[in-house]
């Protein structure tokens, strides 16, 4: 089908998106393509339909997909018209793509700007996968000419974990970040959150952000200990604790606010994990790529990772190897250590050297590079 949908000479500018918060890029993109006279679409999956929206209002192009005829009959065309096409996740359509290799060019930009979780072949789940998944996977990270990154660990990440040639790995900066480093929108934002959430003024602010889990049956599910009310019990007069949990995990959110029911928890539901960042003093965590975003913030002071499931975790999700080693904050696996670790006086986290290893290249400037580098491609 890709063979018979494929032109001769692609034309257009196509960003794949399953993920939200790179809005600025596409942005950038879609009037960087009008300059050229290049049509621009930004091909969605369903999970994208508010941030989709948002970009449509600016007269951008939207049209979300999904896997199936209608997307094989229709949208595919949209992907083999492409002379530029950026894609933030793995799809697995693409192994299928023949795209014509002098004119087309395929960029993997990803959703987080570092790796604490495995993937591809380093992914557990990967090597009990039949041999035609795996001629797949392979196929399609193959496709990806170029992928930017912010750092050389994450090349490395990426290179190890898709089998892929450190040559297509470029340092040029994850255009994400390129948000972090507004200080209007910093000032904004957190001014509009404690306007909104007047308790939080004044009070040392502890932001918990765990990460997606799953149990055997694939569902969402949010396991925490038994005891962890305990720890919200613990928190001092002036600490106040705001809660995010990961959007899938919506279902148990109900029963646990029943649970945590008390004045020092915070919920706020009308913020992003990204906005909830500028007012936290200290960040709780396990295995999130929050930390990656948060250590460059001017607030940063702390990050404690509550990893009570490591060993579980590290043997069913699969966690980075040297994950111990980098880490920028103290790991405790009960919940008591938690509370000794909160109760201790808070003392700003010097993240130059994290940050060095991770964020080599954000420095509020990526998307400039960005484009600038895939310029060529779309004017050859």
């Amino acid at each position: 089908m890709s063979r018979w949908k494929r032109v001769k000479d692609p034309q257009d500018v196509v960003y794949l998106m399953s993920f939200a918060g790179n809005e600025h890029l596409i942005k950038a993109f879609a009037d960087l393509a009008k300059q050229l006279g290049r049509n621009f679409t930004v091909l969605y999956l369903p999970q994208c339909q508010t941030a989709a929206a948002k970009l449509a209002a600016k007269g951008i192009q939207t049209v979300e997909f999904a896997d199936g005829f209608d997307f094989l009959l229709h949208k595919l065309q949209i992907v083999m018209q492409a002379r530029l096409l950026l894609c933030d996740n793995y799809y697995a359509f693409l192994s299928g793509c023949a795209f014509n290799q002098q004119r087309t060019h395929v960029v993997q930009l990803w959703h987080a700007n570092g790796a604490i979780k495995t993937f591809g072949w380093e992914e557990l789940t990967t090597s009990q996968r039949s041999a035609a998944d795996k001629r797949r996977f392979q196929k399609v990270y193959d496709q990806f000419d170029e992928y930017l990154v912010g750092s050389k660990k994450m090349a490395q990440v990426f290179a190890q974990s898709y089998h892929v040639p450190q040559t297509r790995m470029n340092v040029i900066g994850y255009p994400r970040t390129d948000q972090l480093f507004n200080k209007s929108w910093q000032i904004q934002v957190s001014q509009k959150i404690k306007t909104q959430y007047p308790c939080l003024i004044g009070k040392e602010l502890i932001l918990y952000t765990p990460t997606y889990r799953e149990d055997k049956t694939g569902k969402p599910t949010m396991n925490l200990p038994e005891d962890f009310k305990q720890f919200v019990n613990q928190l001092s007069g002036n600490q106040r604790l705001i809660i995010k949990l990961h959007p899938h995990v919506k279902a148990v959110e109900k029963q646990l606010k029943q649970q945590l029911n008390s004045d020092k928890v915070i919920w706020v539901d009308d913020f992003s994990t990204n906005d909830l960042l500028l007012v936290a003093d200290r960040l709780i965590t396990d295995y999130s790529s929050v930390i990656f975003d948060y250590s460059l913030l001017p607030n940063a002071k702390q990050i404690l990772f509550y990893c009570y499931d490591y060993d579980q975790y590290a043997q069913q999700v699969g966690i980075q190897a040297d994950f111990k080693s980098w880490i920028p904050g103290k790991m405790v696996t009960t919940t008591a250590e938690l509370i000794k670790e909160v109760q201790q006086p808070l003392e700003a986290t010097d993240f130059t050297q994290f940050n060095q290893l991770w964020n080599t290249a954000n420095d509020g400037h990526a998307t400039e590079r960005v484009l600038q580098n895939e310029l060529k491609y779309i004017q050859k």
